[in-house]
C-alpha cells in the first residue's frame, strides 16, 4: 500500500507525465504495443530501472543491480520508428576489481518498429518490431545482445462513456536464454479517464510478472511514467517529445 501511495504521489506532484516505454518507444511498462508516436516527433529521455526489470545476464560481482537507461528515438513516417539507447552497467573502473565501482560500462542497442496496419473502426493496429536488432551475435566479440527480442503486437482502443480503454497483446521472443521468462504471449490494458485523458493507468503481464503503472502528458512535450514491477519494485522515467515538423 505504501508503494502504491508513493506511485500516485510521485505522478501527481511532478504533474508532467504520457505513456512511454523504458527504451523510448510507445508501449506499456515492459510490454510493447502497436501504438505509434506522431510523425516527426523525437523522444529524448532517461529511465530508472529496478534490477528486477534488468536482464538476468547483466550482473556486477555476480549480483544484479538497479540501473538507468537513456535513449533517443524518432518517428520519421507513420509506419516506422527508430531508436537508439543504452543501459548503464555497473562495474569496476577499467574493469579492475581493485578500483572503485560505478557505471563505467554501457550496453547499447537499436530499436526498430514497423506498422503494416493502422487501427481502424473494426480492426486493431499491428506492429512488428524488435530491440537490440543490430549488433554482434551471441558468439560475437561483445557477447552481449542482452535486450535482443522480436515481437508482433496488436492494439485496439474503445470509447466507454468518454473513457478510453486500450487492449494490447503481443507475442515476443527474446534471444538470450536468461530472458526466456519473458517469452510468449504478453499484454495488458490501459485506461484514460474522460475527465483527463492525458492521464493513463496501466496494467500488464510481461510473461513473468504482473506490473502496474501510471503516466501522464503535459502540453504534449513532457512525459513521465512511474511503475511497480510485480507490484513491488519502483521504476520511473522522464521523456521530452520534440516535434520536428
Amino acid at each position: 500500500m505504501r508503494h502504491i501511495i508513493l506511485l500516485f504521489f510521485l505522478n501527481m506532484v511532478l504533474c508532467t507525465l504520457n505513456a512511454q516505454q523504458y527504451i523510448g518507444t510507445p508501449g506499456l511498462i515492459h510490454v510493447p504495443t502497436a501504438e505509434m508516436d506522431t510523425v516527426g516527433v523525437v523522444r529524448v529521455g532517461a529511465h530508472y530501472v529496478d534490477k528486477h526489470m534488468v536482464p538476468d545476464g547483466m550482473k556486477y560481482d555476480g549480483e544484479k543491480f538497479n540501473s538507468f537507461t537513456n535513449y533517443l528515438s524518432i518517428t520519421p513516417y507513420k509506419w516506422i520508428e527508430l531508436g537508439y539507447g543504452y543501459t548503464l552497467w555497473k562495474s569496476h573502473r577499467n574493469l579492475d576489481p581493485n578500483q572503485k565501482s560505478g557505471f563505467y560500462v554501457k550496453d547499447r542497442y537499436f530499436t526498430l518498429r514497423l506498422c503494416p496496419l493502422e487501427e481502424g473502426r473494426y480492426w486493431p493496429a499491428v506492429v512488428v518490431g524488435g530491440n537490440d536488432v543490430w549488433g554482434s551475435g551471441d558468439n560475437g566479440k561483445s557477447g552481449s545482445n542482452f535486450y535482443r527480442n522480436f515481437y508482433v503486437a496488436a492494439t485496439k482502443h474503445l470509447d466507454l462513456g468518454g473513457n478510453r480503454v486500450g487492449a494490447h497483446i503481443a507475442y515476443r521472443r527474446w534471444k538470450r536464454d536468461f530472458n526466456e521468462k519473458w517469452n510468449g504471449v504478453v499484454g495488458g490494458l490501459t485506461f484514460q479517464p474522460s475527465f483527463y485523458q492525458p492521464l493513463r493507468l496501466i496494467g500488464e503481464y510481461d510473461g513473468n510478472s504482473i506490473n502496474v503503472g501510471i503516466d501522464c502528458e503535459l502540453l504534449r512535450y513532457l512525459l513521465l511514467q512511474a511503475s511497480l514491477q510485480d507490484g513491488k519494485y519502483i521504476s520511473a522515467g522522464l521523456c521530452f517529445r520534440i516535434g520536428l515538423l
